[in-house]
């Protein structure tokens, strides 16, 4: 792979590498993508050798529970920074790491933040912090276009390009690399076109022990007395929810694109699987069951109470199923 298609990850374990490594970085990638790309950098700033589940930083980035990477804006209802979330930044950036780590890392959300109201003033209260950098502080600033931010924030930070990998060029790297064929089309899959995202996907179980319960839902789950049984499983592995509906929402996606366009399919060594997903869901029910678990997602990740979020969208996606029936 050449470095002009090293994913973010990549070029920032190499900027570390050979003592490069800046104290701010713009990161621009989709917007989807944005806080997969953020958590990345943290890897990879709070970590140099990632282990998967055996490394225990690695695991506490993933779950959002290393207390010495800070996510902003702390308004995710809003999700829109602010100059109080900039305060609190400078104000967490002089105290010292608390999580057995070295570093304090900060990853700012700036995809909605860019335009409208506030959007020079919490760039503007950035500004002395980008200027004078303590040890150890790292900021990762993720955006859609680097240019929609302030020069003086541009001319302070270096630049971080996610490149527009495909999933088949996700899997051929992983392939290169002895992993099972079929965990590399789900790891592509669910990678967002990073290989370094990928490889972490690879190495922990956790996640796709998420994945199978996702499986399982998508193609078991077809009465109210079923859907009990994964509403429990669901919340006994809370931290993994999101994975586990998103690779229900990527299964019902791959049924509408076998149904339509096979060719085009990311999970080729699947197709049983989304053939039994096919057989459940019309194509008018997989199109609207992929909006309404989007949606609980949202919900979700705004903090809405858990148990009820779950219960009330296998709810909803059976009565999608049942409305949409030949």
């Amino acid at each position: 792979m050449t470095a002009a298609r090293l994913s973010v990850g990549q070029q920032l374990a190499e900027a570390f590498a050979g003592g490069r490594a800046a104290h701010a970085y713009i990161v621009t990638g989709e917007r989807q993508h944005t806080a997969n790309l953020l958590k990345e950098c943290a890897l990879v700033a709070m970590c140099r050798n990632h282990k998967g589940d055996k490394c225990d930083a690695c695991v506490k980035v993933q779950r959002g529970e290393h207390q010495d990477v800070v996510r902003l804006p702390l308004d995710s209802a809003k999700n829109r920074l602010t100059v109080a979330d900039m305060a609190y930044l400078v104000e967490e950036s002089y105290r010292r790491p608390v999580d057995n780590s070295e570093q304090r890392v900060f990853l700012l959300d700036a995809t909605n933040s860019v335009s409208g109201p506030g959007c020079e003033l919490w760039q503007n209260k950035l500004l002395k912090t980008l200027e004078e950098p303590l040890d150890g502080v790292y900021i990762f600033i993720g955006v859609t276009d680097s240019e929609a931010l302030l020069p003086t924030v541009r001319s302070r930070c270096q630049l971080l390009k996610q490149p527009k990998f495909t999933v088949a060029e996700v899997k051929q790297e992983l392939m290169q690399k002895s992993f099972d064929l079929t965990a590399c089309e789900i790891a592509a899959a669910m990678s967002g076109g990073s290989v370094q995202l990928a490889e972490q996907i690879l190495g922990n179980r956790s996640l796709f022990d998420a994945y199978r319960l996702g499986e399982e839902i998508a193609t078991e789950m077809t009465s109210t007395k079923v859907a009990l049984k994964y509403s429990a499983a669901l919340l006994a592995q809370r931290e993994y929810i999101a994975d586990s509906l998103a690779f229900w929402v990527l299964l019902l996606r791959e049924s509408v694109v076998y149904r339509l366009a096979p060719k085009l399919c990311m999970l080729p060594r699947m197709l049983a699987t989304t053939d039994r997903v096919c057989k459940n869901y019309t194509l008018d029910a997989a199109e609207s069951c992929i909006t309404h678990i989007n949606l609980a997602k949202r919900q979700l990740d705004n903090g809405a109470n858990v148990t009820a979020t779950v219960d009330r969208l296998l709810s909803t996606v059976l009565e999608t199923r049942y409305l949409c029936r030949k």
